[in-house]
């Protein structure tokens, strides 16, 4: 989501200085929601089954593939 100063009277620091700030808000749900859900998943294994642990646990490992 990079912002292209061409045609605008944005300059080219300003635009990389607000790209920047978007970049780092986006960091930090991003690393907000990895968060939660590693809490939601360790936290709860204990009551499942071993089956039931390694279904959660392949699609977390989904997940964070398809993310990077």
């Amino acid at each position: 989501m990079k912002i292209k100063p061409f045609g605008s009277r944005i300059s080219l620091y300003k635009s990389n200085q607000i790209w920047r700030e978007n970049r780092a808000k986006h960091n930090l749900r991003d690393s907000q929601v990895h968060e939660a859900m590693n809490r939601a998943i360790f936290t709860s294994m204990s009551n499942f089954t071993y089956g039931q642990n390694s279904l959660i646990i392949k699609q977390a490992a989904l997940r964070v593939l398809k993310s990077i």
